[in-house]
């Protein structure tokens, strides 16, 4: 009796019913494996789907119009190890001719039926004979794949068509046996094929558990990796922070959601635990085994950590995280259970050398361009995998023979190689006659890009004044006396029309920029470690884009033109982004002397002048800061000699201590002339009438604009049937707040903070998390920040600004309605920021304040976007809690503080009306925010 298995994606169901029902018919004996009909309620699902396909006699997957699933890779996977260990077992491809094959490992071994019905009457019947005989695959491959990858590295997924490393690959899978203690780094010049060799070749076979049969003359499979499948493969680029880099990555295998609560907790915990050398790679080892066995699962016998673009390290991370993190790696290859790999540029290799950890445990590999022998092996052999032909019999030797040539000027020959080879074959496809052809005048590497960035010009003629800008001012790095360079920009830096444009730019056929969002690169979670990186960016999940490759910069003639008009500003901007950083990275008693000052000054601000919208926010707040700085000490200057008196008086008397006449100074020659001319002459009168529903600011600028909200009761907490419901909700209770009393109309603004740390005590160090400041809500603010921001208005003022109530936020939440949110009981759709509301900022980023729609009060976003501080200490639940409106600061944990509202990370019914958390005081994070009250009797 036959024992089928159906891999299948959600989203083909129903094909994958009428299949069952089909094979059924004609099988009638057989026992078919379909998930929704097999699977034990409440069962473990993957050791049952283990065990069926363990059990099975053919394994089918069912690749619909919209491609794989995630558990049908995971179902791949576990059948492939079937195979590995019975050459005979079939594993049948059901595929449409009409859509490419899935970028699966060893595909191109498995029998392949093509069909347009899979529940037909020939298809049932090609599956019958397919799992009765020898594999067997339709002759024109070249039809259903693509092995020449353009400019993108060759992942395991694509090992089928890599060739010309096969001595490299064996050499490096000997290190990692002969030296188990240290790892082997891939060192070789920028587009030779590290990434490519370590994935493709390396990983590929370590999976495999076996040497491709590409490789003629590899010595036996060590015994030492006889269960390498079974590893778990991670694979990291270390971006700005390494640490959290590495942390999520482990993380990923415990199966939270994204972005749920305890996920972010074990990953803020694991980030402070290895920065602080509490703990080291071991412990994380031995938790994630413990979450193995808590999923039911075996734990991998080895976890091998691949490091990409190592160099980040030396480029990108702040240096006591570099540092920290290669103690990290390199103590933890003592632990059997880990094993490392890494590729770098070879210009870095004189950073590794001075890198002690890394490099007392590294075991170097040179990368060399691939010589013309392997560059034939490269351009000729996928197009024989797949039954496809070159136009003449020496146009693969041809087109080698060339590379070789171009390896020799350009180390990046090889990626645009396969960038050539890629658009022939795209070509050859939609030709559809199985002939790669090229007119070997048309052969010249640099020229490819060339060619499709005039050919872009030439079909946007209007758009060239957006490319200029695009190119010069968002992707390239320019220095005095150099050649231009790549620069990674981020999807904020430009115009929504702007990365319209880019994303066309990216798209095949254009192929000239690429944009990607960082897969382990993570937003930060220790907001004190949320640097901006050498792009003025913190390590997020935004997209970014970037050229494709270096030689555009110099094959392109009108590139060469835009930049030369622009290289005074270009070479000031970049001079401006290393002295922003040198101010990031100094010490806090020598931060002020790192900003600019005289002539460097001057320059800056004649460009912010002239250029301000073409320098990125980052670079223009540091000028800012900079000037203000440079004006007090102006005024300082000149205050000297009115204060001189004072001072000297003061010195004699010995009334006063340093730290009360510094305090003094700072009033009398800053924050008196500020709150005089900025606050004073707008505060209102008592004798103004406020009605609900009015609005008043009580400065010039950069302070909250104010919201009268009216007098009133509700009912505050929420009912045990409204979805989503905590017992810290209960009991529900009517509150009656008898004064009018003023609510901002907005978070508080970075705008609005950075007055406060310019002219009073606010920290200026608080991080923006890659989202942007002016009008972007300040995120990373501890209660006690908010406490310091309110004392300063108040004082201001001289009015009493406060956090609100918690009973004051949710009555200003509801504004009169008693439903799960403001606007009713579903979450609908962009009404607010959420994971799973809607927006254009969902699970991204922080909006704008104001981006949505205002309720019934005139108040914006008070779910939503920012968790925001209230007065309130933490409590249980409303036992005892006070019924006229006040802050509940009697009893509970008053080191714990509610914050009210959600966030743009949280999903949707942390949104709800009546939702309450509870943090530390001292609690910060790029979700955290907070806006402000006051009182409007006389006190």
């Amino acid at each position: 009796m036959r024992r089928w298995f159906l891999s299948y994606a959600s989203q083909d169901f129903a094909l994958t019913q009428a299949l069952k029902a089909a094979l059924q018919r004609k099988d009638s004996d057989a026992h078919i494996f379909f998930a929704p009909e097999s699977m034990r309620g409440g069962g473990l699902w993957k050791p049952q789907l283990a065990k069926e396909i363990g059990e099975s006699t053919a394994f089918i997957l069912l690749i619909g119009e919209k491609g794989l699933g995630d558990w049908q890779v995971m179902e791949y996977y576990e059948a492939l190890d079937r195979r590995a260990k019975e050459p005979d077992y079939p594993i049948i491809l059901i595929l449409s001719a009409k859509r490419p094959a899935p970028g699966l490992p060893f595909a191109r071994q498995l029998h392949w039926v093509l069909s347009e019905d899979p529940a037909s009457e020939a298809t049932i019947g090609k599956l019958i004979d397919a799992a009765s005989g020898p594999a067997q695959r339709p002759g024109e491959l070249w039809r259903f794949t693509r092995p020449y990858r353009g400019l993108e590295a060759m992942t395991e997924a694509n090992s089928d068509y890599f060739f010309g490393r096969d001595r490299k690959t064996v050499e490096v899978i000997d290190a990692l046996i002969s030296a188990p203690d240290k790892f082997p780094i891939l060192l070789g010049n920028s587009g030779v094929g590290k990434s490519s060799l370590a994935q493709a070749g390396v990983l590929a076979s370590l999976l495999r558990q076996g040497w491709s049969d590409k490789i003629k003359g590899a010595p036996p499979w060590p015994e030492a990796f006889h269960d390498s499948r079974r590893w778990c493969f991670l694979t990291l680029r270390p971006g700005t922070h390494p640490l959290q880099s590495l942390v999520g990555l482990f993380l990923d295998s415990w199966q939270y959601t994204a972005a749920s609560a305890e996920r972010v907790k074990e990953e803020k915990g694991w980030i402070e635990l290895l920065r602080d050398g509490k703990a080291e790679l071991p412990d994380l080892l031995n938790a994630t085994e413990r979450r193995y066995k808590e999923l039911a699962q075996t734990a991998p016998p080895v976890f091998l950590l691949y490091i990409d673009q190592g160099e980040e390290l030396y480029v990108r991370a702040e240096e006591r995280e570099r540092r920290r993190f290669s103690e990290i790696l390199a103590n933890g290859l003592s632990d059997p259970r880990l094993r490392a790999l890494m590729s770098m540029r070879s210009d870095f290799l004189g950073e590794l050398q001075s890198d002690e950890a890394l490099f007392e445990a590294h075991r170097k590999i040179d990368v060399p361009p691939l010589r013309e022998p392997e560059l034939r092996e490269v351009v000729s052999r996928p197009a024989e995998a797949l039954s496809a032909r070159f136009e003449t019999n020496d146009f693969a030797a041809t087109i080698a023979r060339r590379t070789a040539e171009e390896s020799a000027k350009d180390a990046g020959a090889l990626p645009l190689l396969s960038y050539l080879l890629d658009d022939m074959w795209t070509q050859m496809v939609q030709r559809g006659d199985g002939v790669l052809r090229l007119p070997e005048q048309a052969f010249e590497l640099g020229g490819v890009l060339v060619r499709r960035a005039n050919a872009f010009v030439s079909s946007h003629p209007d758009s060239e004044d957006k490319l200029r800008r695009i190119f010069t001012l968002k992707l390239a790095t320019v220095r005095e006396g150099e050649e231009p360079t790549r620069r990674r920009a981020w999807r904020s830096e430009f115009s929504d029309e702007e990365w319209r444009l880019v994303s066309e730019l990216a798209d095949h056929p254009n192929r000239l920029l690429i944009t990607a969002t960082p897969d382990v690169v993570r937003t930060p979670l220790v907001p004190q470690a949320a640097e901006p990186d050498s792009n003025g960016t913190s390590a997020s999940r935004e997209t970014y884009a970037e050229v494709a490759h270096e030689a555009i910069f110099r094959r392109w003639d009108k590139l060469r033109e835009w930049i030369a008009a622009e290289r005074e500003f270009l070479a000031w901007r970049t001079g401006l982004e290393a002295a922003r950083l040198a101010w990031q990275g100094a010490s806090e008693a020598s931060r002020k002397d790192a900003l600019l000052m005289g002539l460097a000054l001057a320059q800056a601000q004649s460009w912010l002048g002239k250029r301000a919208v073409d320098i990125p926010e980052t670079d223009r707040h540091f000028i800012v800061l900079s000037r203000k700085t440079a004006q007090r000490r102006r005024r300082l200057v000149q205050a000297l000699i009115e204060t001189l008196a004072i001072a000297v008086v003061v010195s004699v008397l010995g009334w006063l201590n340093n730290d009360y006449l510094q305090l003094q100074w700072r009033w009398y020659t800053s924050r008196r002339p500020y709150m005089l001319s900025q606050f004073r002459p707008y505060v209102l009168t008592a004798e103004q009438a406020l009605k609900p529903g009015d609005s008043f600011k009580e400065c010039a600028t950069d302070c909250p604009e104010m919201i009268i909200v009216p007098a009133g009761s509700f009912m505050m907490g929420s009912p045990p049937s409204e979805e989503g419901h905590d017992t810290m909700e209960e009991p529900e209770h009517k509150v009656a707040i008898a004064k009018e009393f003023a609510v901002s109309k907005h978070e508080v603004t970075f705008d609005e903070w950075d007055a406060c740390a310019s002219h009073g005590d606010c920290d200026p160090r608080i991080s923006d998390s890659s989202f942007g400041r002016t009008r972007q809500p300040v995120i990373n603010v501890t209660w006690k920040d908010a406490q310091r921001y309110v004392a300063w208005l108040s004082q201001m003022t001289g009015k009493r600004y406060r956090l609100l109530s918690e009973a004051e936020y949710e009555y200003a939440a509801r504004a009169g309605t008693q439903t799960a949110y403001p606007w009713g009981d579903q979450i609908g759709r962009n009404q607010a920021n959420c994971n799973g509301c809607g927006s254009q900022w969902d699970g991204r980023q922080t909006a704008p304040v104001g981006s949505f729609k205002p309720n019934a009060f005139g108040l914006y976003d008070m779910v939503g976007n920012v968790f925001e501080w209230v007065e309130d200490c933490a409590h249980d639940n409303y036992d005892g809690a006070p019924t006229d409106g006040s802050a509940w600061i009697e009893g509970g944990d008053c080191g714990f503080r509610v914050a009210r509202g959600g966030s743009w990370v949280d999903q949707p019914e942390m949104l709800r009306s009546g939702m309450r958390a509870t943090q530390s005081i001292d609690f910060k994070f790029f979700n955290y925010c907070f806006r402000v009250g006051r009182s409007l009797s006389v006190e």
